[in-house]
């Protein structure tokens, strides 16, 4: 389809005029800042456990989601976990990134309100982190790491749904073709696309530069570098989207054939099948 023909479906009819850049990243929310610091803290190469275990026990939030996947049947504990500092040395550094990064996105989530656009991205966000945790070994990198990356890719995207929900969600829903042209879309009512978005969004987070480059460059193309996250999270991304798993249902990316191909292991559709990663995927989202 033509770029030209997408946008011109794309736009809801309703709105006025495309609303000035700066007007729309003053409505983009940021991360409270307990979250930004944990998130901060927890991207060192060795973090100081003592401060993010005062950081955490400081938030109800934090302090009970850490419990309590500390205390889940997955480690097998006999005695309760009942501290925050001892649940951090049970999970890990990893992991214990990987739970603040997911509680603070789900407030955010909570924050923006229901529909079906949230639902998708929401959807869409914890599919892709399944999917890089999947991915990850093929890549050397840390499967949590992975997770939490792919997790906070689409950022910029909540964002412009907490910002502009309702004119935001009529584009994800009505947008078609390739994810170049949603881009163009969006810059054309928002004077600014989802990527560049969540780029700005981590940056005045002080996040660390790792989420930054993901949230900017996760519409690239997929070169299957080792060790690479940009690429991974890229991949990951692709593949929810080839799944069916879309922020945006009618907008298709690479074939699903097309990307595992160019996986550093290579040939992983010989594997499997779309059927057993939608599943495995679908298990994941019921976590």
């Amino acid at each position: 389809m033509p770029i030209r023909k997408c946008m011109k479906s794309a736009v809801p009819s309703k709105a006025p005029r495309s609303v000035a850049r700066d007007e729309v990243l003053c409505r983009i929310p940021v991360f409270r800042p307990v979250a930004i610091r944990l998130l901060s803290s927890l991207s060192k190469s060795d973090p100081d456990i003592l401060e993010v275990a005062d950081l955490i026990a400081a938030d109800p939030g934090f302090s009970a989601e850490i419990l309590t996947v500390s205390n889940s049947a997955a480690y097998g504990r006999n005695s309760r976990v009942d501290t925050v500092q001892r649940a951090i040395m049970i999970l890990g550094t990893e992991r214990t990134r990987k739970v603040v990064a997911r509680a603070a996105l789900q407030g955010m989530v909570q924050g923006i309100g229901s529909g079906a656009a949230v639902e998708n991205c929401w959807i869409h966000s914890r599919a892709s982190a399944a999917l890089a945790a999947w991915l990850a070994p093929h890549y050397q990198i840390h499967p949590d790491r992975a997770y939490t990356v792919a997790l906070m890719h689409d950022i910029g995207r909540l964002g412009l749904l907490s910002a502009h929900g309702r004119t935001y969600g009529d584009l994800l829903e009505r947008v078609s073709g390739s994810n170049e042209a949603l881009l163009d879309a969006e810059r054309i009512l928002f004077s600014i696309d989802h990527c560049q978005a969540g780029e700005w969004l981590t940056k005045t987070c002080g996040l660390p530069a790792e989420f930054q480059q993901t949230a900017a460059s996760h519409h690239g193309g997929v070169e299957g570098v080792s060790s690479d996250s940009n690429d991974l999270v890229a991949c990951a991304c692709g593949v929810a989207q080839a799944l069916g798993f879309r922020a945006a249902p009618l907008v298709e990316g690479e074939s699903l054939e097309s990307l595992l191909g160019r996986v550093p292991v290579g040939h992983l559709m010989c594997q499997f099948s779309a059927s057993d990663l939608s599943h495995f995927v679908g298990k994941e989202l019921e976590i």
